[in-house]
């Protein structure tokens, strides 16, 4: 499989080819025909067409109209990957706006797998109930973590072995991530800890000083609700306040030169800061 040419003859090769090696061939031809497609941006109407030959092709050999002495799931696996590039070029030819030309895509996630091989198989043995509902094969798990995390596994089942011959700890691999979690989550609550700012001063203070950004419109150019406002600040200062209406009514229902006694407090202190500053330039 050094080429992918899309004629009669050449992809019932490649069928043959596949069942000889039925994961190794077909990972290549996989890989081959996306970087085939992928190479053919400016020949996409070329590239459907002969896709569409491919798929008749394959659907001729399910049918039995074309005779090949091949495994039906091969056909189909080889099928449904046809179809799924062919979908692509699809959406290429109706929306060629979205693919940018200059776009290069990498055939390759950047994750690589750097722990040992026997743990990736354990993780692998250990979701497969989790995986379409565990209706899916190991091998197909196996592709799957292969391409993503670019490595190599190889006979898993050997490697299962492995982990079956452990005496005490089977599940060493899930028990180190449960661990990992737990050391995370600690880590997690203690940065939260150390950036959260608390509100000390009352509730009603703090009330007063929403109501001010908000009438004031300093907070998004004055484009957030009261609600909104609320909220964020209260994330910011650690500090929920239900039924802030009522309180801006006892706020309101002050004596008329008390009723912003709080701002007239912070203006006090931010005046006297000022003039001990004043006193002593040295001093911030």
């Amino acid at each position: 499989m050094t080429n992918i040419n899309f004629k009669k003859m050449d992809i019932i090769k490649i069928l043959h080819e596949i069942a000889q090696n039925e994961h190794e061939k077909y990972k290549s031809f996989k890989k081959r025909l996306v970087e085939y497609c992928m190479n053919k941006k400016n020949a996409v109407f070329k590239l459907h067409r002969l896709l569409k030959g491919i798929e008749i092709v394959l659907s001729d050999c399910l049918s039995g109209r074309e005779k090949v002495n091949v495994d039906r799931a091969i056909i189909i696996k080889v099928l449904k990957t046809i179809r799924i590039e062919l979908d692509i070029v699809k959406c290429r030819m109706r929306h060629p706006d979205k693919f940018d030309q200059s776009y290069t895509m990498s055939l390759q996630p950047e994750s690589k797998w750097t722990n040992d091989k026997v743990d990736l198989v354990e993780l692998i043995y250990a979701i497969k109930k989790l995986i379409n509902r565990g209706k899916v094969s190991v091998k197909a798990i196996q592709e799957a973590c292969e391409y993503i995390f670019q490595i190599e596994l190889g006979d898993i089942e050997e490697k299962f072995k492995e982990i079956e011959k452990r005496k005490e700890n089977k599940a060493l691999f899930l028990e180190s991530l449960i661990n990992n979690l737990s050391n995370i989550h600690d880590e997690l609550i203690e940065n939260t800890n150390h950036r959260k700012l608390k509100w000390t001063g009352s509730i009603v203070d703090f009330v007063e000083l929403i109501y001010a950004l908000h009438a004031g419109g300093y907070a998004n150019d004055g484009k957030i609700s009261l609600k909104e406002l609320f909220k964020e600040m209260g994330d910011f200062f650690d500090f929920e306040v239900n039924e802030y209406s009522n309180y801006f009514m006892n706020i309101k229902n002050r004596s008329k030169g008390d009723r912003t006694k709080f701002l007239d407090e912070l203006k006090t202190a931010l005046l006297q800061k000022m003039e001990k500053s004043d006193e002593n330039p040295s001093r911030k």
